[in-house]
C-alpha cells in the first residue's frame, strides 16, 4: 500500500477559499477562481512565531498600581514599623469610641428597658410583649395621626401635630402641637407662639430664639431655657436659665440656677416638693419621663403609685 503524501491547507488572498495541497508545493492555482498564488509564503508565515498581544488598558493599569504599591511599601513599611505602638492605641481608641450596635429602649407600658438593634425598626417589650416602634417620623403640615414610637419626632415650622397622646424618644418641636407629648429623651422647643400641649419629658432644651407659651404643665427631669418660655414646670432635678434666657410662670424644681443675663419672673417652689400629689406626680409615662425612672418599676412600688 504507497504511502500517503503529507498535505497542508492553503488559503486564496483572492477568494479565500481553502484547499488541500502538497506539504512541498511552491505554488498552485486556486480551484475556486482560478487564481495563481504563491503557497510558500504561508507556510514561512504559518511556522514564524506570532508576537504577543498587546496588552489591554485595564492590564496596563494594573500593573501599573502593583509597581505603585511595591514602592510605597519599601518607602512606608519602616515608618509603619517605627510608629506601630502609636498606631495601636489609636485603633483601641477608636474602638473604645465606637457607637454601639444596640441602643436602650424603653417600654411605653410598664416601664421595662431592653436593648434593640439601631437598625432595627420595631422591637417587643420583654416584660409586656406591647409592640415598640423605633422609626422616626417628620411632620410638615398640619396632621391628626397617632406617633407612639421611640424614634425622632421633627415638627417643622409649618407643621401642626393634633393628637390626644403622643410617644417618642427625642422630640425637635418647631411647629405647633396639641395633646400630650411624652418624650423619653430630649425635646427641643424652637418654636413661637403657644403649644396647646402637655410635655412630659427627660430633658427640654428651650433654643435661642424661641418664644413660647405652654398651655399645660411642663414635667421634666433637666431643663435648659435659653429663650422665652410662660409655663407651668414641674422640674425633678436642676433648672438652669442661660444668659438671654427668659422664664414667667409657675415653677416646681429641686434646684434652679439663673445665669448673668437670664431672667426669671415665676411663682417659685423650690426644694422636695410633694411626689404624691396626683397633679404633680401624674401618669405611669409622665413618670417614666417626670422622675427619670433607669430600670422598670418594681410590681410592689407600681401598686403604691397613684396613675
Amino acid at each position: 500500500m504507497p504511502a500517503r503524501i503529507a498535505k497542508k491547507s492553503v488559503t486564496c488572498p483572492a477568494c479565500g477559499s481553502s484547499q488541500q495541497e502538497a506539504a512541498g508545493v511552491i505554488s498552485t492555482f486556486c480551484r475556486s477562481c482560478g487564481q495563481h498564488f504563491e503557497a510558500r509564503e504561508q507556510s514561512a508565515a504559518q511556522t514564524r512565531p506570532q508576537p504577543a498581544p498587546a496588552p489591554s488598558r485595564a492590564g496596563a493599569l494594573a500593573v501599573q498600581i502593583g509597581r505603585v504599591k511595591a514602592r510605597l511599601k519599601v518607602v512606608f513599611e519602616p515608618w509603619i514599623l517605627r510608629y506601630q505602638p502609636q498606631i495601636e492605641s489609636v485603633r483601641a481608641l477608636v474602638r473604645r469610641w465606637r457607637p454601639p450596635q444596640f441602643r436602650r429602649v424603653r417600654c411605653h407600658e410598664c416601664a421595662r428597658i431592653h436593648e434593640a438593634p439601631y437598625t432595627a425598626a420595631s422591637t417587643a417589650c420583654p416584660n409586656c410583649n406591647a409592640h415598640i416602634d423605633l422609626a422616626d417620623y417628620l411632620v410638615d403640615k398640619r396632621v391628626s395621626r397617632v406617633i407612639r414610637t421611640r424614634g425622632t419626632l421633627v415638627i417643622r415650622k409649618f407643621g401642626y401635630l393634633n393628637n390626644q397622646l403622643t410617644i417618642c424618644g427625642d422630640a425637635d418641636i418647631g411647629g405647633g402641637a396639641a395633646g400630650k407629648l411624652f418624650c423619653d429623651g430630649e425635646t427641643k422647643i424652637r418654636t413661637a407662639g403657644r403649644l396647646n400641649c402637655e410635655i412630659g419629658s427627660r430633658r427640654v432644651r428651650v433654643e435661642k430664639g424661641a418664644d413660647v407659651v405652654v398651655a399645660h404643665p411642663i414635667r421634666v427631669h433637666d431643663m435648659v431655657v435659653r429663650g422665652k418660655l410662660t409655663a407651668r414646670v414641674y422640674c425633678n432635678g436642676t433648672l438652669r436659665i442661660l444668659k438671654r434666657g427668659f422664664l414667667k410662670g409657675e415653677v416646681h424644681a429641686r434646684s434652679i440656677t439663673v445665669d448673668k443675663g437670664g431672667l426669671l419672673q415665676a411663682e417659685l417652689n423650690i426644694g422636695h416638693f410633694d411626689e404624691t400629689d396626683p397633679d404633680i406626680l401624674g401618669t405611669l409615662q409622665e413618670r417614666t419621663c417626670y422622675m427619670a425612672i433607669e430600670d422598670a418599676v418594681p410590681d410592689a412600688k407600681q401598686a403604691a403609685l397613684p396613675i
